[in-house]
């Protein structure tokens, strides 16, 4: 049987394989963006009120320490050397901030593969999947994130 396709049938073919075509463009910028970036993850205590500002404060003292530690990186393998090399003193400072809130939690400060949903920093999206990121984990680490 020949049959004719419909303009209407032309133009759903044509759009789902532009569909097609977008989802692998996306997947393939959402793996090179995975390959350039380092995230910070920071993990409180628990939900409490208390523990969430308190994440907040270790994220702030931890983020300005590593972007002075980046400054200097020339690409993504140097920024994770750097990293690497300086998590002691990212655990310290993020202790010191723990501290001075009148808490003795203990931290743990890593480089780690981590899953992270989609999420939109001032206007930059940044695809859900794995990406490297520098966690710091605040005592058991049982706070949950509201992405």
């Amino acid at each position: 049987m020949d049959r004719k396709m419909k303009k209407w049938e032309l133009c759903l073919l044509f759009g789902l394989l532009c569909a097609m075509g977008a989802g692998l463009w996306l997947e393939q910028e959402r793996v090179e963006l995975s390959d350039r970036v380092i995230r910070l993850h920071v993990i409180a205590n628990s939900d409490s009120g208390e523990d969430q500002a308190l994440k907040l404060l270790v994220r702030d003292g931890v983020l300005e320490q590593a972007t002075e530690i980046l400054e200097e990186s020339s690409d993504r393998q140097q920024a994770e050397e750097q990293l690497r090399s300086s998590l002691p003193e990212l655990q310290e400072i993020a202790a010191e901030v723990i501290a001075a809130q009148g808490y003795d939690y203990p931290v743990h400060v890593e480089l780690a593969d981590t899953a992270f949903p989609t999420k939109e920093y001032d206007g930059v999206t940044l695809p859900a999947g794995n990406y490297l990121a520098l966690r710091v984990i605040i005592s058991g680490g049982a706070g949950k994130n509201w992405w």
